[in-house]
């Protein structure tokens, strides 16, 4: 009983930290203007495409491939030009749903398969197929990662129970550089990412691949 009060204020420093960093890295997305996101998306898409050259599934027929990923919103990283460029090669690709307390994926041929649903974030229109391939890679949205792939979240903890249920997935996070943290505050739910994707290059195990010189 007497290590109770310690737990207690170990979560509520915690949640405090995360409370700072939340507010942090949202002041600093507010401030990317037009032109750097366009910069940085476009960036973030290359590196994208040249880690996705080197994964297993590269050699799968295109039909066969599956790719979760987010519709980026109040200037998160990007994924619309990735998207664009999946539909251009014929790859499959589908994006999350609340439904509940649950968090479900639905296929998406183009953008007008979307309108804004919880928290004003965009979500397949109804009627779409819902997807399951409990091996396909997924892109993760975050307020902030680091570069042994720790993840912190928005709080709704929608991706940590997805992954619960699913947990053979690959996962990427996918981040500007100022969302790159020496560690992120975590809790033991808390899932991490494979790798995490940046404008400058790509982190994994805690080195990045521009500083290594070579693919990870």
């Amino acid at each position: 009983m007497e290590a109770l009060p310690i737990l207690v204020k170990s979560m509520e420093r915690s949640s405090e930290e995360k409370a700072l960093l939340r507010n942090r890295i949202k002041s600093l997305r507010k401030a990317v203007s037009p032109e750097k996101k366009q910069l940085w998306d476009r960036q973030l898409k290359e590196h994208f495409f040249r880690q996705l050259s080197c994964e297993p599934l590269k050699d799968s027929p295109a039909d066969s491939i599956w790719i979760y990923l987010y519709l980026d919103i109040r200037n998160e990283a990007g994924t619309r030009p990735i998207l664009e460029e999946l539909w251009k090669r014929g790859i499959r690709t589908a994006v999350p749903k609340v439904e509940g307390d649950e968090m479900n994926f639905y296929e998406i041929t183009g953008l007008e398969e979307v309108s804004p649903g919880c928290r004003g974030i965009l979500e397949p229109v109804s009627g779409l197929k819902q997807v399951q391939a409990v091996r396909s890679l997924v892109v993760v949205p975050g307020v902030a990662f680091d570069s042994f792939g720790g993840r912190m979240g928005y709080g709704g903890g929608f991706y940590d129970r997805f992954f619960q249920r699913e947990p053979d997935h690959l996962k990427w996070g996918l981040a500007y550089e100022f969302q790159m943290v020496e560690a992120v505050p975590r809790e033991p739910w808390d899932r991490k990412t494979d790798l995490v994707i940046t404008p400058n290059g790509i982190w994994r195990d805690g080195k990045n691949d521009t500083i290594t010189g070579g693919r990870i």
